[in-house]
């Protein structure tokens, strides 16, 4: 069995969908590393990093996080929209 995915779920907009995608990660096998409600995309980037997670599901401004991410040499953290990340850890852990 594979190890278990972290996702680190952000909430960068004023409004999401964030906890139903929460539940859902959590269904299918992902660690799931909840930010809350209005953190940058800096201090996501550090949350990423922190976590070591393999992903980061953010409900907007992912350019932005990805471009972070990259300058911290971790381009090869995912950046998923909110919308994308159920069906990634289930496509990655072979749910």
């Amino acid at each position: 069995m594979s190890a278990r995915l972290r996702v680190v779920l952000a909430e960068l907009g004023a409004d999401s969908a964030a906890h139903p995608v929460a539940r859902e990660l959590r269904d299918a096998g992902a660690e799931v590393i909840y930010t809350g409600h209005a953190a940058s995309p800096a201090q996501v980037v550090d949350t990423v990093l922190q976590e070591d997670a393999d992903a980061v599901a953010v409900d907007e401004r992912g350019d932005t996080v990805a471009a972070l991410l990259a300058e911290r040499d971790a381009a090869d953290i995912v950046v998923l929209g909110l919308g994308d990340a159920v069906a990634w850890a289930a496509a990655h852990h072979g749910r």
